[in-house]
C-alpha cells in the first residue's frame, strides 16, 4: 500500500516524539545516577593530630594524606608497572653526563586560584620548601642540586641549581643523583602558588580547603578545573579523632564512611565478618619496622657475630600472628617487596636458635654468660610494647636478658638522633618510592649523623651506592647494584629487620574505586560514593540504555 504524504509526516511526528522521549529517559537516568554519586560528601576518619598542612611542614601520615588532595608532585609512581609516569610534567630527561636533569611542564594547569602553572612556580615552591623545612632528611633531598648548599649557608638568595624558564625547568647536579627523579614524589617537592598570602596555599589538587576547625573537623571543596578532569565527589569531610577505638565505633554507626586505620584487635573480625569483607582493605606498604644496633656503642660495635645472633634468634612469623594479627609481612632484607631492585631471592635471617646460640658463643657469650642485661628502647604504642615483650622473651630462650625501656616520642626522635640509644626500634617509611631511600638513607656514612641512625659505615657499599647514583640511563644495572649492595649491608647486619608493614582500612559499601598506593595515599581523584537508590533495588546504580 502506497503511504500518502499526510501519512509520512504523522509517522514523522512520531519518530521524533519517540526519540524526544528516549533521549529524556536517557539523560534522566544519567543524571539521576551523577547525583547518586557526588550529590553529599565523604565522612572520612583519620587517627591521630593535625599540625601544619604546608608540604614542607608536614610531620606525620594524616596530615600528608590530607595534604595530598590539595597539592601535588610533579611525576608519581604506578603500582603496576613499579615506574615512575608524569602528573604535572608532559616528560623528562636526563642529560648523557647525568648532570642535568630536564623537566617539561604540561601546559594550562591552574592552580585553585586560577593562576597558571609556570616553571616559576616550581622553582618557587621548591626554595620555600627548602627554607622552611623542619625535618633536615627532608632538606638533604636537595643537596645534589648544585648551589643548594651555597643557599643552606646564606651565601645566596636561590638555589642556582634549579632554573626556570616559561615551562621547563632544568636541575643542575654537583654530583649525579639517579634517585632524584623518584625523590620529587616527595612531599618537600609539591607545588603551590607561593605568591599567595593567605592559607591554606593554592594547589593543584583535587579539592581545596572550605573549612578548618581547629585541625580536628576540616571541609574540602572539589576543584573543578582540576587538570585530569573533574572529581566524582562535591566535598570531603574529614574528621580528626584522638583515639582509634572511637573512630571505629563512629565507623559502625555510619557516622563515617571510610576509617584510614583499623585497630590491631579489630582485624581478625573484620575478616571474619560479612558485613564489612567488601570494605575491608589490606595494604602491603614501602614501609619497614626493624630493631637498629647503635654500632658507636658496645657491645655492637665491634661484635658482627652477636648482631648476627640476634638476628637467628628472632621467630618474625610467631610475633607476626600472635601480635600483629597476621597483618605484617616478615622481612628477609633492607628493601621492602614492591620496589625495583627487592630480591626475592635474598635469604635474610630464619628462625634458628641452634644457629643464634652458636654465633652467641662465638661472640664471647656462651649462652649469655658475660653479657649485660640489653636495654630496648621503643617510642610509646601499644603495639610497639606488644612486639618489644615478645623479642625479650625469645632472646631469654638463648640466655640473654632485656630490660625494655619506654619513651614518648618526641623525646625518642631526640635521643635517635643523638646516637644515645644503644637497641631501638625504627619504623623506616620511604621518602621516595625507590631502593635508594633504604639503602643510601640508612646505611650511607654521608648520611651519619641524619637519617643513617645505626652508625654504619662500609666504605665498599658506600661506593657501590655511589655507583648506583651515576646510573641515570641504565636502570638494570642500577638495579644490580642496589642488590649488591643490601646483600652486603644484610650480611653486616646493622639491623634485625623484623616486618613490611600491611596497613588495614575500613570503607562503607557506598564507597567505591577507593585506591591506596604503597605509600599509603588515596587517588582522591578516582574516589566515588554511591548514595543508596530511593528503592534501594541497586547497591551501584549504573547508567541505563532508556531503551
Amino acid at each position: 500500500m502506497l503511504i500518502t504524504s499526510r501519512r509520512i509526516v504523522f509517522a514523522a511526528i512520531i519518530l521524533v516524539i519517540a526519540f524526544i522521549s528516549t533521549v529524556a529517559i536517557y539523560q534522566h537516568n544519567q543524571l539521576e545516577y551523577a547525583a547518586s554519586l557526588d550529590s553529599r560528601a565523604i565522612n572520612i576518619g583519620l587517627v591521630g593530630k593535625i599540625d601544619s598542612l604546608e608540604p614542607a611542614l608536614l610531620d606525620n601520615h594524616e596530615e600528608t594524606l590530607i595534604a595530598s588532595a590539595m597539592y601535588e608532585s610533579l611525576v608519581y609512581y604506578d603500582e603496576e608497572s613499579h615506574s615512575l609516569k608524569p602528573l604535572l610534567l608532559k616528560n623528562w630527561q636526563y642529560s648523557s653526563d647525568s648532570k642535568t636533569l630536564t623537566l617539561n611542564l604540561k601546559k594550562g594547569i591552574k592552580f585553585h586560584n586560577g593562576k597558571q602553572l609556570t616553571a616559576k612556580d616550581v622553582k618557587a615552591s621548591w626554595e620555600r620548601n627548602f627554607s622552611t623545612a623542619r625535618d633536615w632528611a627532608n632538606v638533604c633531598l636537595f643537596l645534589s642540586i648544585s648551589g643548594s648548599r651555597d643557599r643552606l649557608e646564606g651565601k645566596t638568595a636561590d638555589i642556582s641549581g634549579i632554573i626556570a624558564d616559561n615551562n621547563t625547568v632544568r636541575i643542575k647536579f654537583s654530583q649525579p643523583n639517579s634517585a632524584f627523579i623518584y625523590m620529587l614524589t616527595n612531599p618537600i617537592f609539591w607545588v603551590y602558588d607561593t605568591e599567595q598570602q593567605t592559607s591554606p596555599l593554592a594547589g593543584t589538587g583535587p579539592y581545596r580547603i572550605s573549612d578548618n576547625k581547629d585541625n580536628c573537623n576540616i571541609t574540602m571543596l572539589r576543584n573543578d578545573d582540576y587538570h585530569r578532569g573533574k572529581p566524582r565527589i562535591t566535598a570531603l569531610a574529614i574528621k580528626i579523632l584522638p583515639d582509634e577505638d572511637e573512630a571505629f565505633n563512629q565507623f559502625k554507626e555510619g557516622k563515617l564512611d571510610y576509617l584510614d586505620k583499623v585497630p590491631l584487635k579489630e582485624i581478625k573480625n573484620l575478616k571474619k565478618d560479612p558485613q564489612y569483607q567488601d570494605g575491608y582493605i589490606e595494604r602491603m606498604l614501602l614501609e619497614t619496622y626493624s630493631i637498629g644496633f647503635n654500632l658507636y656503642k658496645q657491645p655492637w660495635n665491634n661484635n658482627y657475630q652477636l648482631r648476627r645472633a640476634l638476628n637467628y634468634a628472632i621467630d618474625r612469623h610467631a610475633i607476626i600472628e600472635k601480635v600483629l594479627e597476621g597483618s605484617y609481612r616478615p622481612a628477609k632484607g633492607a628493601i621492602p617487596a614492591g620496589l625495583p631492585g627487592y630480591n626475592q631471592q635474598m635469604r635474610g635471617y630464619s628462625f634458628d636458635q641452634q644457629k643464634a646460640r652458636d654465633l652467641l658463643a662465638d661472640a664471647g657469650f656462651p649462652d649469655g654468660e658475660g653479657l649485660k642485661p640489653l636495654a630496648l628502647y621503643y617510642n610509646e604504642d601499644e603495639g610497639h610494647q606488644m612486639v618489644a615483650e615478645m623479642i625479650a622473651q625469645q632472646l631469654q630462650e638463648i640466655g640473654i636478658e632485656v630490660e625494655l625501656q619506654e619513651m614518648e616520642w618526641d623525646y625518642y626522635k631526640k635521643q635517635l638522633a643523638k646516637n644515645s640509644l644503644g637497641l631501638f626500634r625504627i619504623g623506616w617509611q620511604a621518602d621516595y618510592p625507590d631502593a635508594d631511600s633504604f639503602l643510601y638513607s640508612l646505611y650511607h656514612s654521608s648520611q651519619l649523623g641524619i637519617t643513617n641512625y645505626s652508625g654504619y659505615q662500609n666504605p665498599q657499599v658506600d661506593k657501590i651506592l655511589d655507583e648506583s647514583r651515576l646510573q641515570t640511563g641504565n636502570s638494570q644495572k642500577r638495579i644490580e647494584l642496589l642488590a649488591k649492595a643490601e646483600a652486603m649491608i644484610v650480611d653486616d647486619a646493622p639491623a634485625i629487620w623484623l616486618f613490611q608493614k600491611r596497613a588495614a582500612k575500613i570503607a562503607g559499601q557506598q564507597v567505591k574505586n577507593l585506591q591506596v598506593n604503597s605509600m599509603e595515599m588515596i587517588d582522591w581523584y578516582k574516589l566515588e560514593l554511591i548514595k543508596p537508590s530511593l528503592d534501594n533495588t541497586a547497591e551501584n546504580p549504573k547508567p541505563k540504555s532508556g531503551k
